[in-house]
């Protein structure tokens, strides 16, 4: 929200409270000169106001905000009793010079007083909160929509397509029933790309069946079985969870990947724990070549926005580069 929208609200609240004020005084006095003839008071009055509301506003709130409700009212009573006490004596002293005594009920039906325009402070506080909110939600929405569509375009990579097409092709005439199970693959791989990934969550056996078929795919191009290695550790299958989360990690390691001594050169896995899903993909690479590359990291920069809207305080990410290998650690706790 901005600030000229809060002026607006909190102008608009003193100006009921100074026009409340004053019908008060004029009922009470029969003439709208009360008013003036007792300005001190008034003023002191709109600052008893003033303090209150404000100190809600910017300080208590907060424990609403926390979810701290028994803190908040404890705070509220002990803060209006405090503030009221001050005031009151303050009247009592400077204002009326001792000269008049205030009845008991008087006390507390200026500290009632004092607590509903204190919790007003709250109130607008809130609703300001509750506008940003809205606000923000709506943009995030709004944004999260063009970054999944934008996510899913960048996965339907043009040149793993036409690489794997390429190896199927070599595969039709010394392999021809491998052949046509890369294809099926491969069908599978586009039909879940393209059609069941609009969902806005998919299962987790759904999730881990692509990244086994886009893996199956990537290995017709190496010679070593074990060049890629997939762990996966993962007992509710049925749990959800927004797709191509993991699918990005997965093809840059593959795109960078460098052949070493030791195998396998890409290690990925997933592992669940109740409601926790870690998943780690590392691979080894030649630092040189990667800062050659021109077009950089498919789809990284995506997967962290995503991350960051769709699981805000529910998950952490690390990438770690050693200078020979690459690390991603990424841990999710399931809602």
């Amino acid at each position: 929200m901005n600030i000229g929208l809060k002026i607006i609200l909190h102008l608009f609240f003193w100006i009921v409270y100074f026009m409340l004020s004053g019908i008060i005084s004029f009922d009470l006095s029969s003439g709208i000169g009360f008013m003036f003839e007792h300005l001190a008071i008034y003023l002191s009055g709109l600052l008893w106001a003033a303090i209150a509301f404000y100190l809600f506003y910017f300080f208590l709130f907060q424990y609403i905000e926390k979810h701290q409700f028994l803190r908040y009212f404890l705070l509220s009573i002990i803060a209006v009793v405090l503030v009221s006490g001050i005031f009151i004596t303050i009247y009592r002293v400077f204002v009326f010079n001792d000269t008049f005594t205030m009845p008991l009920s008087w006390n507390f039906t200026s500290m009632a007083g004092t607590y509903v325009i204190a919790n007003c402070g709250s109130l607008l506080r809130g609703f300001i909160g509750w506008i940003e909110s809205s606000k923000q939600k709506a943009e995030m929405e709004k944004r999260n929509l063009q970054l999944e569509l934008d996510a899913l375009r960048s996965q339907v990579n043009p040149h793993f397509l036409f690489n794997t097409l390429n190896n199927i092709d070599a595969l039709i005439l010394s392999q021809p029933q491998k052949a046509s199970a890369m294809l099926i693959t491969l069908s599978d791989v586009m039909r879940y790309m393209l059609y069941q990934t609009q969902d806005k969550t998919v299962t987790l056996d759904m999730e881990i069946k692509h990244l086994q078929n886009v893996i199956a795919l990537h290995r017709i191009r190496f010679t070593q079985p074990d060049y890629i290695q997939f762990d996966c550790m993962v007992t509710q299958r049925e749990t959800t969870i927004v797709p191509l989360l993991f699918l990005p990690f997965v093809e840059n390691a593959c795109k960078f990947a460098q052949l070493k001594k030791t195998l396998p050169v890409i290690h990925i896995s997933l592992q669940q724990q109740q409601n926790s899903l870690t998943f780690t993909c590392s691979n080894t690479f030649d630092e040189k070549a990667a800062s050659n590359n021109q077009n950089g990291g498919i789809g990284l920069e995506n997967v962290k926005k995503r991350l960051n809207m769709l699981y805000p305080e529910n998950h952490s990410l690390e990438i770690v580069n050693d200078g020979t290998r690459f690390f991603v650690t990424l841990v999710i706790q399931l809602l």
